[in-house]
């Protein structure tokens, strides 16, 4: 049964229950902050539940239960009524929603599956599934599950606004703009629809429809500071920077202390080269971080994060002259130096960090580092082995020189460093995992298995052990629920990381869905383009879908980028031509 399309959309309470699944899914778009809900709310009509007599009863009681905060007996009396009731979906809705309410969200994936089974046309549970899939990081499937939802009510507000937040998410600019439009048009005074939409008209680099979106958003809500620094940031992709200042100083008459705003104008200043304002700016955040070039350094570390490695270096750099001292800053201008491909002044730099320092340990780590990228393998053993003298119980180091004698192929000893790097700290979830590495490459493929599972007992969002464990039990074609369980546990904390994509797409690749696994492989493909194994992975999947072109494409395109066992994946690409020519 479908929501009146006629409703107020912050009123429903399926919208609200899957606002509060997708607000829990990391990397979704941040909602506006104190956004108004419209001034005059239309209450949606009382609406019969559609439950039959047979199963009214036990219906009603489960929804008393509910108002005591009794979801225990709740759940009974629903499950009695789905006995009752074997082909209401609705039935199944409800259960779902208490679920979700008491946090079973795996539970409640279950009982939603089986009310849209039951009920293809029950939009709330599209809705609500949409909300579980997005909190399980499964975007593409939550984007379906509110497509289908739009599809039944094309007038159907809350799943336009979700859907269109998820586009978002997807980068998917032009769906986004498209599913908004309508939303802003139906809804004029729906401060989040502009806002999201603005957002997605910045993506397109649609500048003017995007300055619209959000003045639109500050006529509706002057003081929302959310829109206020989206049209500062805006105005400064435009090279606006007098209209970006203007703003800033306009959240600043109202809240001084405003630290981002600070920070932004700073950076503004810094950028057009008006470096006593951005120094005055720096003092003001002093005044309110105790530490002005602290919170330089931390400008510096954004720049760096976004790879604007310049900007980072003239950072630290000025830094520096303020206080050479400021090791901190030495570290990360080394660091930076690095990225800008300038090791000889990045091994300058980082000699300049005393033992005394705090950061000396981890100068020396990124001097080892960038001298074994210069194919100095025993000057970057001899820094580590020195510094090591003068600070035996950083297991940091035992790491560093595991992965050093890996690097060099001496699997052995870089078993015994990660097992000395153990013994200082047992709990050390990195030090299980690169150990469980080092025992598979070793064939010793059991117990390097239980190292990942340590590592996972300590870490339960280590990423690469989740994967690791993931992957060996797809490639095994064993237990694959539990295999995509680790996998997708792993996608939530790096949600854009291709070796995992091409992990989830091998499970379902062994459980027969090519077309998803085709999904997920050429994302990996895409991220991870000189992968040789994502590459055979993808014609392996087309050949299964009689791609053979592509398949072609693809096994060729393992072979250029050296995989390790280029015989088996010549014969693939041979099997492949072959089909390819009886077509």
């Amino acid at each position: 049964m479908g929501t009146s399309s006629k409703s107020k959309i912050l009123l429903n309470g399926a919208l609200w229950m899957a606002l509060l699944l997708v607000a829990a899914c990391a990397g979704a778009p941040t909602p506006p902050p104190a956004a108004p809900a419209p001034a005059k709310p239309v209450a949606k009509p009382q609406e019969v539940p559609p439950v039959p007599l047979r199963s009214l009863d036990l219906y009603a009681q489960a929804q008393v239960s509910l108002r005591s905060g009794d979801h225990v007996s709740a759940i009974k009396y629903l499950r009695q009524a789905q006995q009752a009731d074997p082909s209401s979906g609705y039935l199944h809705l409800e259960m779902a929603r208490v679920l979700v309410r008491i946090n079973q969200i795996d539970q409640a994936l279950g009982e939603t599956r089986k009310a849209v089974q039951l009920s293809p046309n029950l939009v709330d549970a599209w809705l609500l599934l949409g909300g579980i899939y997005s909190n399980r990081k499964e975007i593409s499937r939550a984007i379906t599950s509110y497509e289908k939802a739009l599809s039944i009510d094309p007038e159907q507000e809350e799943a336009r606004l979700l859907l269109g937040t998820l586009y978002l998410e997807d980068r998917r600019f032009e769906l986004a703009v498209k599913v908004l439009t309508p939303l802003v048009k139906s809804q004029p005074d729906l401060v989040p629809a502009h806002y999201y939409l603005g957002q997605a008209q910045v993506g397109l680099k649609r500048y003017g429809a995007a300055e619209t979106s959000f003045q639109q958003v500050l006529k509706l809500s002057p003081h929302f500071q959310g829109a206020q620094f989206e049209l500062a940031r805006l105005y400064e992709l435009q090279r606006n920077m007098a209209k970006a200042e203007t703003i800033y100083r306009d959240i600043l008459k109202r809240h001084p202390e405003s630290t981002l705003a600070h920070e932004r104008l700073g950076r503004l200043y810094l950028r057009s080269g008006r470096y006593q304002e951005a120094l005055n700016q720096f003092a003001i955040l002093k005044g309110l971080s105790n530490d002005d070039l602290e919170v330089r350094v931390k400008i510096g570390m954004v720049f760096l994060q976004q790879k604007r490695f310049g900007q980072a270096a003239d950072e630290f750099q000025a830094i520096l002259r303020l206080d050479p001292k400021k090791y901190r800053a030495r570290y990360y201008l080394g660091l930076t130096l690095q990225e800008l491909n300038k090791p000889e002044q990045a091994l300058e730099v980082l000699e300049e960090v005393p033992p005394s320092s705090e950061f000396y340990v981890e100068s020396r780590l990124l001097q080892a580092e960038i001298l074994l990228d210069l194919g100095q393998g025993e000057e970057a053993n001899k820094v580590l082995e020195e510094t090591l003298k003068l600070f035996p119980k950083e297991a940091d180091l035992h790491l560093a020189l595991a992965a050093l004698a890996e690097a060099q192929k001496d699997l052995a000893k870089a078993e015994d460093e990660l097992r000395k790097a153990l013994k200082l700290e047992p709990g050390n979830a990195e030090a299980h995992f690169r150990l469980g590495v080092v025992l598979d490459k070793q064939g010793k493929h059991q117990e390097g298995l239980e190292e990942m599972r340590k590592a996972v007992r300590m870490d339960d969002r280590h990423a690469r052990a989740l994967n690791y464990l993931g992957y060996t039990l797809a490639e095994e074609g064993k237990d694959l629920d539990t295999a995509e369980s680790y996998i997708r546990r792993a996608l939530a904390v790096e949600p854009r990381a291709y070796f995992i994509l091409d992990s989830l797409g091998w499970v379902y690749y062994q459980r027969g869905d090519y077309p998803q696994a085709i999904n997920y492989l050429r994302q990996a493909a895409a991220g991870g383009a000189g992968d040789p194994v994502i590459a055979e992975h993808l014609g392996d999947a087309y050949m299964k879908m009689k791609r053979y072109k592509e398949a072609v494409k693809a096994y060729q395109q393992s072979l250029s980028n050296k995989h390790p066992r280029p015989d088996e994946v010549r014969a693939k690409l041979k099997e492949a031509k072959r089909l390819q020519g009886s077509e």
